[in-house]
């Protein structure tokens, strides 16, 4: 078995002035926006909370050196109340493993817990002690600590497990060894001028069901009292030993405490804050956000907290978040404040400015898949942004390992190891895409985000059987939406097809798979939205089944033989529409596929099950001897002092008119000044929303549309483009809004004029788009018209992890309902309700949902006759 050992020394870079910027006391370099200069986000309050980087000789003052910190207002600062700008990244899968950062994971071992209860089972708890220490001893080294201090980091988050300090078999009792890995960390991140903020990543019972919490599926913290008091304990022991530690930057008492309603983690968060406060007053205690909510803390100071801050973890275009959306607008948008510029981190600006309450962004991900230039420079504006607002940032993550390895265009690891060359052959995982790795996808197998299709070479000779397996799945709560066709492999000699029906159109040649819960498999989808790029005609087309619930996971696949010592073309299309949380991956394997039984590549894996000990010590020892390939774009925009151009876009079109004449359209905007402007005209078929490129590249300020339905309403903008980026687009222009009669199903998306909101991939049945987002005062609206008057009410088909206060309904301004909406299982699990009855008169009329608290999702409504 092949692991990665080579001993090639790791990518390191000397450390430029710019990164005195970066550790000492203002923000400097960064993006601008709107084709100026300045670092600072566009925001009327930025320059009142943050230094911009003109002042920097103004405000350097002599260096202290590593103090205890503090919070001043929206600051953090040293002992001597100087800023202080923290940038940095977490050392995930250390302390708490996560396999999907390690490259292994099988036969149901697929976590922490998972591995060292087979470990134990295996081999005796000693032993796997034993293990555990050498993973540990080997995953972060002092190597990494040199590779942080080349990134210009001056903070680290470190995500512990609680059983790292408390002995598993003798409950509120130290390890013998409880301190050894926080005390080292500490001692190395001094050295170096790193400060360290203790993240409890993983509390007794798991604090959510997932598996980052060491233990996935559990989530018992909130109901065992047992649990809560010995989470409390093991605080009170952090705290003493390191109350008077300066290097430790905060405590972080609960990672995203996110199992429970928001109200049950301010309870929480609060007691361990006054455990933490009876030993250690010093030290910055963080409160973290239930996903992006910070109100149910109400004002810390009011409560009186004092030395608190907030914290965030915001992963934009991630996890079903704004399908079909580019990566450079999705974090533009978020950095830059969008096109109204008080959306995007400009809002949480202006709630930290009110509670005087400084911020952490505890986890972020803004470079995976960007591409490695691109991905550096966005990482550099999201860090600079950040400190602008005087947040610390720490990214997740420094460091991830996959069987292939290399950084591709971006992984989620600041490191990985260089590629495994041993192990592309083609056969195992010929070719994967999933929404991780990259939303929305639409693209070859060969340049497929995850897996790229390659050159198949078979060993040995004479034929060989085996079973390419086309597998797809999404996780409970989400819903695939996945697109197949032109699956082809041919003999590279003879050119022969081995493969039946990858056209589809038709169900031949095809074997169905149902590995958990259940897929429906269209093989005749004409349905030309759906279709991938390069498709011809109808195409397969795979989804989640009405009432399906759960995580489903499934596949086709048919039997092949190829001749062994040979090669073979591999090829197709695939597309990932409006999935969320969802993977699309294609096997060729020697086994046959088993009902119930997952299939997956164990090349390049260990088999914690079966395997010999000294291949799991070979593994977890490559973990710290293997070659780093650092993402170049980050080793190079991190500490550069070079002008960061990634949002020099242009300003945006002012003054855009539409004159409609029948079906056509005439359009004329106001010039944008700039070098070498040019615009793009954009046509949408709902409010809000971009829309379809109809006009590229005009150099005048004018364009004429033609052959329009007099039965629709569409929606123009234009942007202008400029060498860097296409800017934000104008103020959208409209034909004539038409009146949808009622009664009608409409979907949420479908608004004629919103405020505030966002929409998303949709989990729900049939997939589509949803609504969300709301904040309070949001809106959307909607024209409609009844034939005749009557009493009406309405369905509405809404969805929310946490509940809220909901929303009222208005008719021509006048509330006809109103809606709390109680936890319905998850953002994406929708409940439908009903309205109040209400009377409605013959005619035209505005109906608006306007939200009264926040964080639910609207799918769609329907309005019917009583």
């Amino acid at each position: 078995m092949t692991y990665f050992n080579s001993k090639i020394p790791f990518f390191t870079l000397k450390t430029s002035l710019l990164s005195t910027c970066i550790i000492g006391l203002v923000a400097c370099g960064g993006g601008s926006g709107g084709g100026g200069k300045s670092s600072t986000p566009a925001s009327s309050s930025a320059a009142s909370v943050a230094p911009s980087s003109s002042s920097a000789a103004s405000s350097i003052v002599p260096d202290e050196g590593m103090t205890m910190l503090k919070t001043k207002d929206t600051q953090w600062v040293k002992a001597s109340g100087t800023p202080i700008l923290l940038k940095g990244t977490n050392l995930g899968n250390w302390l708490v493993q996560e396999f999907w950062m390690m490259g292994q994971g099988g036969n149901g071992v697929h976590d922490q817990c998972t591995l060292e209860a087979k470990l134990t089972e295996r081999f005796g708890y000693d032993e796997k002690e034993r293990l555990i220490k050498l993973f540990r001893d080997n995953w972060i080294k002092e190597r990494d600590w040199d590779q942080l201090k080349a990134f210009g980091f001056n903070v680290v988050r470190l995500p512990i497990l609680w059983n790292v300090i408390e002995d598993e078999k003798n409950p509120r009792t130290l390890r013998a060894d409880a301190w050894h890995y926080l005390d080292w960390s500490i001692a190395e991140a001094k050295k170096r001028g790193i400060y360290v903020i203790l993240d409890l990543h993983g509390a007794l019972g798991g604090q959510t069901p997932n598996d980052h919490t060491g233990c996935s599926g559990q989530n018992k913290y909130w109901i065992n009292t047992e649990y809560q008091d010995r989470t409390k304990w093991l605080w009170e022991q952090i705290a003493t030993r390191y109350k008077d530690e300066p290097a430790v930057a905060a405590y972080d008492p609960l990672n995203e405490p996110w199992g429970s309603t928001a109200q049950d983690m301010a309870v929480r968060v609060e007691e361990l804050y006054q455990t933490i406060r009876k030993i250690d007053s010093k030290h910055i205690v963080m409160l973290p956000s239930h996903y992006g909510d910070i109100e149910v803390y109400g004002d810390p100071v009011a409560k009186g907290m004092s030395n608190v801050a907030f914290e965030l973890h915001p992963y934009p275009g991630l996890f079903g978040d704004r399908p079909g959306d580019s990566h450079y607008d999705i974090h533009r948008d978020w950095l830059k404040c969008g096109q109204t510029g008080t959306s995007g981190v400009c809002a949480w600006n202006t709630k930290l400015t009110a509670l005087k309450t400084p911020m952490l962004m505890g986890e972020f991900q803004p470079w995976q898949s960007a591409g490695l230039e691109l991905g550096g420079k966005i990482g550099r504006a999201t860090y600079d942004t950040y400190a602008s607002y005087n947040w610390a940032s720490t990214s997740w993550a420094y460091k991830l390992v996959s069987v292939a390895g290399g950084q591709g265009k971006g992984t989620w690891g600041m490191v990985t190891n260089e590629i495994n060359t041993s192990l592309d052959t083609g056969v195992g995982l010929i070719t994967k895409a999933s929404t991780w790795d990259c939303n929305n996808w639409d693209s070859t197998f060969a340049e497929a985000c995850a897996k790229k299709a390659t050159t198949i070479t078979t060993g040995g000779t004479g034929d060989k059987t085996y079973y390419l397996v086309v597998k797809t799945g999404a996780n409970d709560g989400a819903s695939p939406d996945v697109t197949f066709d032109s699956i082809s492999l041919k003999n590279t000699t003879t050119n022969q097809e081995l493969l039946a029906n990858g056209s589809f159109g038709a169900s031949g040649g095809w074997s169905e798979l149902s590995i958990s819960g259940s897929l429906n498999f269209n093989y005749n989808s004409t349905d030309a939205s759906k279709a991938p790029t390069g498709s011809e005609g109808a195409v397969m087309h795979i989804t989640r089944p009405a009432g399906v619930t759960g995580e489903i996971n499934g596949a086709l696949y048919q039997q092949v033989t190829l001749k062994g010592g040979q090669t073979y073309n591999f090829s197709g299309v695939f597309k990932g529409n409006s999935s969320v949380n969802t993977w699309a991956e294609i096997y060729l394997i020697e086994e046959a596929p088993v009902a119930g039984k997952d299939v997956v590549d164990n090349a390049g894996k260990v088999d914690f099950t079966t395997a010999p000990i000294a291949d799991i010590e070979a593994l977890f020892k490559s973990y710290g001897e293997v070659g780093y390939d650092v993402n170049s774009g980050l080793a190079k925009w991190l500490v550069t002092d070079e002008h960061n151009d990634v949002f020099d876009y242009p300003a945006r079109p002012t003054n855009l008119k539409l004159v409609q004449t029948g079906n056509n359209v005439a359009l004329t905007w106001a010039a944008v000044t700039g070098t070498g402007i040019t615009y793009n005209v954009y046509r949408a078929a709902s409010a809000g929303a971009k829309g379809t490129l109809i006009a590229e590249g005009l150099t005048v300020t004018n364009f004429a549309d033609s052959g329009l339905s007099e039965e629709e309403t569409y929606y123009y903008s234009v942007a202008a483009k400029n060498s860097i980026a296409e800017g934000y687009a104008s103020a959208q222009a409209n034909t004539q809004l038409l009146f949808v009669a009622v009664p009608a199903k409409i979907e949420a998306e479908k608004f004629t004029a919103m405020s505030g909101i966002q929409t998303e991939a949709c989990g729900d049945i049939g997939g589509g788009t949803n609504v969300g987002h709301f904040e309070t005062g949001d809106f959307i609206e909607f024209k409609i018209k009844a034939d005749t008057a009557g009493n009406y009410a309405i369905d509405y088909r809404l969805a929310t992890q946490t509940g809220s206060t909901g929303f009222e309904v208005l008719i021509d301004d006048v509330v006809v309902d109103t809606q709390a909406v109680a936890a319905t299982g998850g953002w994406q699990t929708y409940i439908t309700k009903t309205s109040a009855i209400f009377a409605l008169s013959a005619g035209n009329h505005t109906l608006r949902f306007r939200s009264i608290g926040k964080e639910w999702n609207i799918n769609w409504f329907e309005i019917k006759k009583q």
